[in-house]
């Protein structure tokens, strides 16, 4: 394992358990909508996290493409119910990982020219 691996692991990991402990402590839907649209703040933090979510999946999925890694649309639902900031890290983990997978094979195949 690289150390860029571990670096997204660890990010994975400690966003899951840092955002997942606060999502514990949420009333509920209706008590979290209502704090993050009960003033501008909250309506603006809101829409920038939304508004950077959407280009960040789209990049997700793209990349998984390209990276012909497997079930590249899995970080379309992944992202609704699980924290982003667990999700977002484990792609670049695994993409990590894809992207070594793709060197390897482009070495063995041009070590065998």
């Amino acid at each position: 394992m690289t150390g860029t691996q571990i670096f997204w692991g660890v990010c994975a990991v400690v966003g899951l358990v840092a955002v997942g402990y606060a999502s514990a402590h949420v009333g509920g839907m209706e008590a979290m909508i209502a704090d993050l649209t009960h003033g501008w703040g909250g309506i603006a933090i809101s829409l920038d996290l939304l508004f950077v979510a959407i280009p960040v999946v789209a990049f997700m999925v793209i990349e998984a493409y390209r990276l012909k890694m497997r079930w590249p649309w899995i970080w379309v639902p992944l992202i609704l119910p699980l924290p982003g900031a667990f999700v977002v890290p484990l792609f670049f983990l695994l993409r990590e990982r894809a992207l070594l997978r793709m060197t390897a094979q482009h070495r063995s195949v041009g070590g065998n020219a």
